[in-house]
């Protein structure tokens, strides 16, 4: 039966994400689904069918292989076109993918990411020195005065620019992410994506007479230097580079500090251990238990082949849907439970699998890693201030705004 004539299941963006995942779950391992817009896909449900999809040789991120998108089907203004369509490595398949990669991961292999633990810290403390509210009873947006910035500030020193460049272009990123319904949020997206464009060319321009030692410089070399990265291709990754280098992490450290005020005990016994591997695996719990990449956007299939025991037709999109692999019953005993002392906590597709695997991964963990041992560190006695409202977004999950006591007579 062909996929758009089965009954779909409709992925909401307002519903609670780990509801959403429970009854997908329910439906089978391979779910047909709506993304808004009308558009249907499948949707892998479990881990091992996540794993499958992620890593399957017969599917490919390559746009050119969606009928519907070629056909002129999928129009240029849907709501989640950004996220599908573009030159970087995030959309291609085989040699291209490989190429690009390669040319990105190089750089991040140039120093050992623990390397960076030092100036990670010293920015997390500078943050955390300016977190107080001037009322004490007054609570105090932590998404937004410690999370955003804190991988912000470290992926553009990575990449040798300035945070304000991240920080004029929030909007836009913010745009493709959590786009809205209707005229002006299809107009929010063109709009968006043409000054992401005209900044990064911009940024682009101003590196060329002013290089230095840095990721952008390095992918302009390669560039100028007749290396095969195209004019586009170096603009979408910058592009891909800057929104996965702060966008994930600010949802890691805000959904796992959401985790841990939520669950005392657990929190009380990364507290009492206080070294780095207690609170690593206090990050692997988070990554699992709320993933901050809510589906996983989207994969073609180059032929007729067959997952979960369900045929998907060639040309067929194809989704993973992590906050429910995450939650597997069937690999993780009391799924819905965080427990940092899991043994299983590891086993998370929250950074994808396979050949796409995030290149920033273990950066991203870093960051969490040292954000949540500085901030409960410096304020112990820290409590929610009210119930955070979910970010409304199809691909991450996360919370808009994160409000907490710090209380401050508490601080170390």
């Amino acid at each position: 039966m062909d996929l758009t004539h089965r009954k779909l299941f409709s992925l909401d963006p307002n519903t609670d994400p780990c509801d959403e995942a429970r009854q997908l779950r329910a439906q089978g391992p391979l779910v047909p689904v709506e993304l808004p817009g009308g558009v249907a896909a499948w949707a892998a449900t479990d881990l091992a069918t996540a794993k499958a999809v992620l890593g399957h040789e017969d599917l490919t991120k390559d746009p050119e292989h969606w009928p519907a998108l070629k056909a002129g089907r999928i129009p240029d203004d849907w709501e989640l076109i950004a996220l599908v369509r573009g030159a970087a490595m995030l959309h291609e398949g085989g040699d291209d993918h490989r190429r690009l990669r390669q040319l990105v991961s190089s750089a991040f292999n140039r120093a050992p990411i623990e390397a960076l633990r030092p100036r990670i810290e010293e920015i997390a403390n500078e943050l955390l020195d300016g977190l107080g509210s001037p009322d004490p009873g007054e609570p105090v947006d932590l998404r937004e005065l410690f999370a955003y910035p804190l991988p912000v500030r470290v992926i553009c020193e990575v990449l040798g620019v300035p945070d304000t460049v991240v920080s004029e272009l929030r909007h836009r990123f913010d745009r493709l992410v959590t786009p809205q319904e209707g005229a002006t949020g299809e107009a929010d997206i063109r709009v968006a994506v043409a000054d992401i464009h005209r900044s990064l060319s911009a940024l682009i321009a101003i590196k060329r007479t002013d290089p230095g030692d840095d990721l952008t410089t390095a992918l302009i070399r390669a560039r100028d230097d007749g290396d095969r990265l195209s004019e586009q291709e170096l603009v979408e990754t910058l592009f891909l580079i800057l929104i996965a280098g702060h966008e994930t992490t600010i949802n890691s450290i805000t959904n796992t500090v959401h985790a841990l005020l939520q669950n005392p005990a657990m929190l009380a016994i990364a507290r009492d251990a206080d070294d780095a591997q207690t609170w690593a695996a206090v990050v692997e719990e988070g990554l699992r238990f709320t993933s901050p990449v809510r589906h996983a956007l989207m994969r073609y299939a180059v032929k007729d082949t067959e997952i979960a025991d369900v045929r998907v037709a060639e040309g067929d999109p194809v989704i993973a849907s992590l906050v429910a692999a995450g939650r597997d019953p069937s690999r993780h005993e009391n799924a819905d439970d965080f427990d940092v002392t899991r043994p299983t906590s590891r086993e998370h597709v929250a950074f994808g699998f396979g050949a796409h695997y995030c290149l920033g991964a273990r950066l991203a963990k870093l960051e969490t890693e040292i954000a949540l041992a500085a901030l409960f560190s410096r304020y112990p006695g820290l409590t929610l201030a009210s119930d955070p409202d979910r970010l409304s977004s199809i691909p991450l999950q996360g919370f808009g705004a994160l409000p907490v006591h710090l209380h401050a007579g508490e601080r170390t």
